[in-house]
């Protein structure tokens, strides 16, 4: 099982270094089967949110993964496009 987090990053930190605990802004999304439900599932939940990510921002969805003793560890990330393409 996955968990849908979007992120709202500023452009000085790299994609592959925002986080959780440095993003500016942090949404919990749904649960997803799978790494590729999480994506798109991330993707849609984000187009019905009225969040725009503001000049000098960007979203960044990141799927974790919930793990027996109900921690999380990133299983995989994708950035989408915000106000930079990657």
């Amino acid at each position: 099982m996955f968990k849908v987090l979007i992120l709202v990053c500023a452009m000085g930190i790299a994609p592959q270094d925002c986080e959780r605990s440095n993003a500016i802004d942090v949404i919990v999304g749904p649960a997803a089967a799978n790494e590729l439900a999480c994506g798109f599932s991330g993707q849609a939940y984000l187009a019905g949110t009225a969040l725009i990510p503001t000049d000098g921002n960007y979203v960044k969805v990141q799927c974790t993964r919930a793990t027996a003793d109900h921690t999380q560890s990133d299983a995989s990330s994708d950035t989408l496009a915000g106000s930079r393409a990657n």
